[in-house]
């Protein structure tokens, strides 16, 4: 017998997944912690996983490195949502929204371009912008990352202050991205990837040297999981 739905209980189902075009998009910021489910590669494996439960058809992940508030640094979403909006894809798919960003404004931005330009925000949390019923709690989800990103900020700036104040070094800044260095601890710390795998993930995923090379080598993963104290 055929179960007929009222809308209401179409409405609250919210639209369907099954068969979506997605571009993933995966993000660290440059005060990023290596802390489990933020590295890019753990980002991409829940994707990947989400995607597989749900029939989505993930076509690629885009990257950054850069903070959820600087929008217009993000040129892995740019281009992302470029595809997107060129009809190659329906979607884009995050880990959790504060990956696609973590200003309230941008955020408003982004789901009025959606819903201009007839495509989806979703996240592995079930977030979804096509659904109405999910707008209030994603606005609730850009408020909590916005103020997160706020206390992170403060607290950083507090503890260089007492740092100076009591006469202490701060060394010479590495060269490399303190977003790049957080992933590759992340990659030994969490994915158990040896200074050469890392390497090779790097130069898969296009990040740039120090130097703004085409290739990352093992022994620079090395010496950097070693002053970081992961080797």
């Amino acid at each position: 017998m055929t179960t007929i739905q009222t809308p209401d209980q179409r409405e609250q189902e919210g639209p369907k997944l099954n068969g979506l075009r997605v571009i993933g998009y995966a993000r660290v910021s440059t005060s990023a912690q290596s802390t489990r489910g933020h590295g890019l590669g753990s980002q991409q494996d829940q994707m990947r996983s989400y995607c597989a439960a749900n029939d989505l058809n993930l076509l690629t992940v885009t990257y950054d490195v850069v903070s959820g508030g600087s929008s217009e640094k993000m040129f892995g979403r740019a281009t992302a949502l470029a595809a997107i909006e060129s009809g190659l894809a329906d979607a884009l798919l995050v880990r959790a929204l504060d990956r696609a960003t973590r200003d309230q404004l941008d955020a408003a931005s982004l789901f009025k371009r959606a819903a201009k330009n007839g495509w989806r925000l979703l996240d592995c949390d079930r977030a979804d912008s096509g659904d109405p019923s999910q707008r209030l709690l994603a606005d609730v989800r850009i408020a909590m990352a916005a103020e997160e990103k706020r206390r992170i900020s403060e607290r950083t700036v507090e503890g260089l202050r007492r740092a100076k104040a009591q006469g202490q070094t701060l060394g010479r800044p590495s060269r490399i991205d303190p977003g790049i260095v957080a992933e590759i601890i992340a990659m030994r710390t969490e994915d158990g990837l040896s200074a050469q795998a890392i390497a090779k993930r790097l130069d898969e995923i296009g990040l740039s040297t120090p130097g703004n090379g085409l290739q990352w080598h093992h022994s620079t993963i090395r010496r950097l999981l070693q002053r970081e104290g992961v080797a």
